[in-house]
């Protein structure tokens, strides 16, 4: 008899033998704590020439200390169970002490500020690997934002938000919420503080017909608010977007694909754009070596009191001949209408091959494309709308807008994501050459050199008229064994314009020529290019050299430094004037030793412009970590200066930041 009852109470062999059976309804798996001193002090000072309205010269410097002391604690573990419920969580409390100065010309201030900090980051996670999992987060951080050249920006970002999974073989589904606040602070003019806020609420649904055939759903509302220092009213957009895709693979190999996206858009507030969009796109894999698609689109856009229906069909081929030689060619028709007003057509085509072979030699590469098109405009004097036009500014090169006639004040420029707006007077400025638009960019401003953006624009269009482009692209290049490799490239584009009465018939030709050298080996590299842009708004030559060397490779040490010198010669467009550019920068890494590693980093800009004076730019930093067992310390010091021919802006700052962890306080049993 294995169980007996004696006296009513078990044996001892049935007793529980120990604590292992009891239940725990919540257990804390891991908790560390740190604690951290963090200092920080900034000081920024601005000169101007005095060439404005009172002159004299204005001087202004803004001096920023701040001490925390915080204590944090880092903890995960779970409730129930690991698949009900799992966190983790960040937590701080800090201590801080503000000191701030200005000496400016009319007033002297100065401030202080005690108080505390709560910065969080957590995360919960439910039912994990269950058909219906979840998790809640909410955080608020602290980070710095650094720039080249300028101060480096302050940014906090607080948000929360959460987001369910449904699993299911046929019919998977998600939602989810998050709302994220980032302030960003640091310049001493004020001009680049930010305020933003973005919620955004999504729906996704899948239907999984099979392996080969699927629709997919997806519903987003977006809330955006930004706010700019100086600016008399935020920026504020509602979004909602639906989108619906169909996607079907067939044939015996299911190697064709039929794909469809239905697109829906619906805005209100400033910038507001409604969008309606649908597309089938058809590809057709006749052969491993040959495909056909053919696309369909269809587009209706509402904005600035303008509403835009356009019709565009395209059909497109890829061939490839072994593996040396790919052609594909393509041609199109569009149809548009403006408002019940303006109509275009438009259709055209084009062909393109690119080749490449190895040779005793190396590697030659090769690719040619041609490309024309014709467009009509027929209609009253009207405007049209250019959406998310893109460009690139290449300093001392500005943005000019591919078509004329550009309304004013309709420019909106944003950043690459379409989130961030830029601000006239701040970050660029707007002139006007004949019917051209140009578009440069402020230095102190918050647009950097290289940098993409997006362009929105109204401009005006005639009764009727005309314009033929004709557009060639070819570009050579022969890779030797030895690392030398010399190419050529060519970018030829013309444009005959004949419009009606008000608007003069023109040619718009661009005849772009780069010749150039390139020298690379395992420690440096070598380059030099002769550049020739003759073109009817703003011709140039120029020739550029530039340089990269490696002096030290090693586990202790990495020192590499670069350099770039350009010449600019404008002749005969928006003006006449030359340009010299030179950049220098290096960069090391050292190990002391396994405890101290110092970064350094010493970047050099000098612009010499014969009309508008000399620009030099300075931006050195050095950073030192000591880390040794649960003690770290980090110690970040960093100069700015840019220095333009009637405003001076120079400043340092030092970041001291010393940590103490203390690991695995508690300890699971």
């Amino acid at each position: 008899m294995c169980a007996a009852l004696i006296g009513g109470r078990l044996t001892h062999a049935q007793q529980p033998t120990n604590a292992e059976h009891r239940e725990r309804y919540f257990t804390l798996d891991q908790i560390d704590a740190y604690l951290e001193f963090e200092s920080q002090f900034d000081h920024t000072r601005v000169r101007n020439d005095g060439r404005g309205r009172f002159g004299g010269d204005r001087r202004q410097t803004n001096r920023d200390w701040r001490i925390q002391e915080r204590l944090g604690f880092r903890l995960a573990g779970t409730i129930v169970d690991p698949s009900f419920l799992t966190y983790q969580a960040d937590l701080s409390f800090a201590l801080t002490q503000d000191q701030f100065d200005e000496d400016a010309p009319f007033a002297k201030q100065s401030d202080s500020d005690t108080g505390y900090l709560v910065n969080y980051d957590f995360r919960i996670n439910l039912f994990q690997g269950k058909p219906l999992s979840g998790s809640f987060y909410g955080l608020r951080v602290d980070d710095r934002i650094s720039r080249r050249f300028q101060p480096t920006l302050r940014e906090r970002r607080t948000g929360f938000g959460t987001s369910w999974y449904f699993a299911h073989d046929r019919f998977p589904m998600e939602i989810s919420y998050d709302y994220v606040e980032t302030d960003r602070t640091g310049n001493a003019a004020n001009r680049d503080d930010e305020h933003f806020t973005d919620s955004t609420f999504h729906y996704g649904a899948e239907w999984l017909i099979s392996d080969h055939h699927q629709f997919k759903l997806a519903y987003d509302h977006t809330q955006n608010r930004q706010e700019y220092q100086g600016s008399l009213r935020p920026f504020e957009t509602t979004r909602d977007l639906w989108t619906l895709d169909h996607e079907l693979a067939f044939g015996d190999q299911h190697q064709h694909e039929l794909r469809t996206r239905i697109h829906w858009q619906e805005e209100s507030g400033d910038f507001a754009r409604d969008l309606f969009e649908f597309g089938p796109q058809l590809t057709l894999h006749h052969s491993d070596t040959f495909q056909t698609s053919y696309k369909y689109q269809f587009n209706r856009e509402s904005y600035e009191n303008l509403r835009v229906t356009q019709h565009r069909a395209e059909f497109q081929f890829v061939h490839q001949l072994y593996s040396n030689l790919t052609t594909t060619g393509h041609a199109f028709g569009l149809y548009e209408r403006v408002s019940d007003d303006v109509e275009t057509t438009q259709y055209g085509g084009g062909i393109d091959w690119q080749y490449n072979r190895r040779n005793p030699f190396g590697h030659l590469y090769a690719n040619l494309a041609v490309a024309f098109d014709n467009e009509r405009v027929r209609g009253n004097n009207g405007r049209r709308l250019v959406l998310n036009e893109a460009a690139t500014f290449n300093d001392p090169i500005a943005i000019t807008l591919r078509n004329r006639n550009v309304a004013f004040g309709s420019v909106l420029i944003t950043d690459g994501s379409n989130r961030r707006i830029f601000q006239p007077g701040v970050d660029y400025f707007i002139t006007r050459q004949g019917t051209w638009t140009r578009i440069s960019r402020i230095r102190t401003g918050r647009i950097a050199d290289g940098d993409t953006v997006l362009i929105d624009y109204l401009y005006e269009t005639p009764a009727s008229g005309e314009i033929d482009s004709l557009r060639v692209d070819f570009s050579l290049e022969q890779r030797f064994k030895c690392g030398l490799t010399p190419y050529y490239d060519l970018s030829y584009r013309n444009q005959e314009v004949n419009f009606s009465e008000g608007f003069a018939a023109d040619q718009d030709r661009t005849d772009h020529h780069r010749i150039g050298l390139k020298f690379e080996r395992k420690r440096y590299y070598l380059g030099a290019e002769y550049e020739v842009f003759d073109d009817t708004v703003e011709p140039y030559d120029a020739f550029h050299l530039d340089g990269r060397y490696s002096f030290l490779r090693t586990s202790e040490h990495d020192l590499e430094g670069s350099a770039r010198f350009s010449r600019f010669f404008f002749d005969g467009g928006f003006d006449n004037r030359n340009v010299t550019i030179l950049e220098l920068e290096l960069d090391h890494r050292w190990a002391v030793n396994d405890s101290l590693t110092a970064v350094n980093r010493a970047t050099y800009r000098w612009e010499d412009d014969s009309v508008d004076g000399d620009t030099n730019a300075v931006d050195l930093a050095t950073g030192l970590r000591y880390a040794l067992g649960d003690l770290s310390v980090d110690l970040t010091v960093e100069y700015d200066l840019l220095d333009l021919p009637r405003s001076k802006e120079d400043g340092f700052g030092v970041w001291l930041t010393v940590r103490r962890d203390f690991p695995s306080l508690f300890t699971k049993r």
